[in-house]
């Protein structure tokens, strides 16, 4: 591309020192007419004439503005580039170069992430180095927003987290000038057990040694332990891994849905391979390795009781916080999603 000597003289209005500017493009006179075209601005320009070269200097550098020639290196092979540098660098403004004048070239290199096409013209010279200079200073502002955005959701999380703190703090005091123990609040005669095993050996040994405020409920099998939790609530549940009617996993997940807050524990033995473990979303979380007596879960069930009040708490203050808040999470969700999606979608 050769510019007119009309764009040559005269002075540059707006002066955009440490921009970069790369351009992908074959076409050595191209990338010569560009360079020379942006220089006048203070813009500094990288040129390459491989997809490839693009994408790889995209991942170490920042480029305000990238350049892609839709042709390069065969026809049409430009959009596809423009996606992937769009996909590595979000906040680059992308503009298409083209030889010919086509609609549907335009449509399909916005639709791409290009947020224009501009012909390979001598007539188009002016335009081109104008859309450059806005595409930069789009460039920056979006990358500024993003930064406001960030340190605006951090914020955001951190007031509510402050929030709830302080919510559970009052309903803690409140609980303690009506002569209660928040660290008892949860109402609970019995901590109900629910052993899931095909042999009686540790329902029994447990059931003997544990101390008082613990009720054990045996079930034999996977089905008869579904009936049993419809029937009645249990705080947590033991799941024998080598049940054969039912497979463990799939037990385990059905026990879950009929009661989230109910904990789930694993086990195999006691054996000298033996094993405790608790379900979690994430997976599964060694509680007894190895497991060889039913005497090393008796003497942590004053742990899991505490455990399992620390989670009926928490669930106690969310509830209460809802209750009592509905009208400020609604707005607070609200504001997140329009946060996220500005992030995730903004100019260009």
């Amino acid at each position: 591309m050769t510019e007119p000597p009309s764009m040559r003289s005269g002075s540059v209005s707006r002066e955009l020192v440490g921009f970069e500017v790369l351009v992908v493009d074959q076409d050595t006179a191209v990338q010569k007419g560009i360079t020379t075209l942006l220089a006048e601005a203070s813009v500094h320009t990288t040129c390459v004439a491989e997809p490839e070269r693009a994408l790889e200097l995209s991942q170490r550098q920042f480029f305000s503005v990238m350049l892609v020639d839709l042709d390069t290196p065969t026809p049409g092979a430009g959009l596809p580039t423009i996606r992937a540098l769009k996909e590595r660098s979000p906040t680059s403004m992308l503009i298409g170069l083209t030889p010919r004048r086509s609609y549907d070239d335009a449509v399909a290199a916005v639709r791409a992430g290009a947020i224009d096409l501009v012909l390979k013209a001598p007539e188009s010279v002016a335009y081109l180095k104008e859309r450059v200079i806005e595409a930069a200073g789009r460039s920056v502002g979006r990358r500024e927003v993003d930064s406001v955005l960030v340190d605006i959701k951090s914020v955001h999380d951190e007031f509510l987290q402050r929030f709830m703190d302080a919510e559970r703090r009052a309903l803690d005091i409140a609980d303690r000038a009506a002569g209660k123990d928040p660290a008892r609040s949860v109402d609970m005669t019995d901590l109900r057990v629910l052993v899931v095993d095909e042999v009686d050996d540790l329902f029994e040994a447990m059931t003997a040694a544990a101390p008082d405020g613990f009720l054990f409920i045996h079930a034999n099998s996977g089905g008869e332990a579904l009936d049993v939790a419809t029937a009645g609530q249990y705080h947590y549940a033991m799941v024998a891994e080598d049940i054969t009617d039912l497979p463990a996993k799939m037990l385990v997940r059905s026990l879950k849905t009929m009661a989230p807050e109910m904990v789930v524990l694993t086990f195999i033995g006691p054996s000298d391979n033996g094993k405790v473990e608790l379900v979690e979303t994430a997976g599964m979380r060694p509680i007894i390795a190895p497991f060889t007596d039913a005497g090393q879960l008796v003497s942590r069930l004053d742990e899991l009781a505490e455990a399992w009040r620390a989670k009926a708490r928490e669930r106690r203050y969310t509830q209460s916080f809802r209750e009592r808040h509905y009208d400020f999470l609604r707005r607070y969700v609200e504001i997140r999603t329009k946060i996220d999606r500005a992030m995730n979608e903004g100019p260009g």
